[in-house]
């Protein structure tokens, strides 16, 4: 009887929901089978992103060896300005979900590399068809540093939160 029950509310659930359902995050391999190395054409990650639709949940992947990414705001990614990101990533394979809607600007972060195309600009939306458009400037951020319980600094990154309200 508890099962049937389960059912008809599960039916229930469904059909008021007019049989919708919500999509799954989609997993970007940025630069596709080049992934994140300074690129043959300096506009490679630009034509990469540009057939593509980012939103809020979707996922990038950055694959690359004996290098970094940075996220870092507007006006650094157009400097190839390697001293202050938002945050930074070592390592050879970095998975970074997409949390708002908005700007997300990544370099590489050797300055040559950078200089070289090796930086990534993207536009994020939500999924949420009547949502607001995203604000036009990046928000305040406040530094987060982790680390794993270990001395090993190449085991610790940075992430900024936009609150600077969010508790830790």
């Amino acid at each position: 009887m508890a099962d049937t029950m389960k059912l008809v509310v599960l039916l229930a659930v469904v059909i008021a929901c007019g049989g919708s359902t919500v999509s799954a995050e989609e997993l970007f391999m940025v630069g596709g089978s080049e992934g994140w190395a300074v690129p043959s054409e300096a506009d490679f990650y630009h034509r990469w992103a540009s057939d593509k639709i980012f939103q809020v949940g979707d996922i990038l992947r950055f694959r690359y060896k004996h290098d970094s990414v940075l996220m870092v705001s507007r006006e650094d990614y157009e400097k190839c300005y390697t001293a202050d990101p938002i945050l930074v990533y070592i390592g050879r394979n970095t998975h970074y979900e997409l949390n708002r809607s908005g700007y997300y600007y990544f370099i590489s972060g050797e300055l040559e590399h950078c200089e070289q195309g090796q930086k990534l600009a993207i536009q994020v939306t939500s999924s949420d068809m009547n949502a607001s458009p995203p604000p036009p400037e990046d928000p305040p951020l406040k530094p987060v540093f982790h680390c794993a319980d270990s001395e090993d600094p190449l085991l610790c990154y940075s992430e900024f939160r936009a609150s600077k309200y969010d508790e830790y």
